[in-house]
């Protein structure tokens, strides 16, 4: 019986102490894990300030910065009130910064947290500048391959290739020598070509000591996609084209228009031009003959005036029918039941001596 309550407080015991470190682990996980950045950025001139934060909780009593997995920290800071980050300031860059990063908190609890991911600090500007160049060409196809070299005389150690605004991280390769021609150079291939690759480049030098410490930056090279450029010149071509011909439509619709309203004003004014042509001449033929006849009557007129006033009042009118011989021999004798029209008589006057 002793035996069995012996065993089973050691079984307890035992449990107890297997459960020790996993509760522990539990309680330490429960901390958040810091973020760590540099501002403006890790790649810094030097000689130029940059900024070191560590985020953790609104908890964190300090903070404190590792450099190259120390295990000392080699700052501590103690944030602000209702503050979760403190910042370390390096007020100028210089080869001994750069490197490797790492920061860490204590909570009111003292309990300290576990490092951030590790943070590259470069420190560029230190010794000449390389040369960058593209093959086949700074412009290519799209889905073409293109390589990146980079070359120089004073470095053979890792050739660095970064793009400006990116947010890649930059690009690494050692160095080989460059065959009868003195210098190192890498090669950094990029394709199939699309349009994220297109952008300013530049690229630095390095030694094997110091890889963190890089060169002057080389002169930038600007990376285009032809076929983007392509499609844009063929869509702006496009456009134009269309703009043009809808331009010309317009413009010759408006000149039909204008000629045909032209040519109708004109047939228009022919046609006023005729009619007053045409009536002219009659107008002017019956004031002819009237003039004429009023000149033939006129004298017509007088004799008969002169006649009247000599001949003496005494006159005799004689009864004439209108039709002559053959008219009345060739008409059929009417019928008894018809009765002939009456017709016109006209009378001459006759003088007596």
């Amino acid at each position: 019986m002793a035996d069995s309550t012996t065993a089973l407080t050691f079984i307890v015991l035992l449990g107890l102490g297997l459960c020790q470190g996993p509760w522990d682990q539990v309680q330490a996980g429960v901390i958040p894990k810091p973020s760590i950045w540099a501002d403006p950025g890790p790649i810094v001139t030097e000689g130029s300030p940059v900024t070191i934060w560590c985020q953790g909780s609104l908890q964190a009593s300090a903070y404190l910065l590792y450099k190259e997995r120390g295990s000392e920290p080699l700052d501590t800071k103690i944030p602000q009130h209702s503050s979760d980050k403190a910042g370390f300031l390096i007020g100028a860059m210089t080869q001994t910064h750069a490197g490797r990063y790492q920061c860490a908190y204590h909570t009111t609890g003292d309990i300290l947290s576990e490092r951030s991911d590790p943070l590259l600090l470069v420190v560029t500007g230190v010794g000449g500048a390389p040369s960058l160049s593209a093959q086949p060409g700074p412009v290519v196809a799209s889905g073409e391959n293109v390589s990146l070299s980079c070359s120089s005389q004073l470095t053979s150690g890792p050739f660095h290739l970064l793009k400006e605004g990116g947010a890649d991280p930059p690009q690494h390769m050692e160095a080989e020598p460059r065959m009868h021609a003195g210098r190192w150079q890498a090669i950094f291939p990029l394709g199939p070509m699309n349009t994220s690759h297109e952008g300013t480049y530049r690229c630095y030098g390095s030694s094997i000591s110091y890889p963190n410490v890089w060169s002057q930056p080389s002169a930038p090279l600007e990376l285009v996609v032809s076929g983007l450029q392509w499609y844009l010149i063929v869509l702006i071509g496009v456009s134009v084209a269309l703009v043009l011909l809808l331009l010309l439509f317009l413009f010759l619709r408006f000149r039909r228009q204008s000629k045909g309203r032209t040519s109708v004003a004109a047939a228009s004014e022919q046609e006023d031009r005729g009619l007053q042509k045409s009536s002219r001449p009659a107008a002017e033929a019956q004031e002819e003959s009237l003039y004429t006849v009023a000149e033939d009557t006129q004298p017509e007129r007088d004799r008969q005036l002169d006649s009247q006033a000599e001949e003496p009042q005494d006159v005799t009118y004689a009864q004439l029918k209108p039709l002559t011989l053959s008219q009345e021999s060739s008409a059929p004798p009417s019928s008894p039941s018809e009765e002939s029209p009456e017709e016109p008589s006209m009378y001459a006057a006759l003088a007596r001596h």
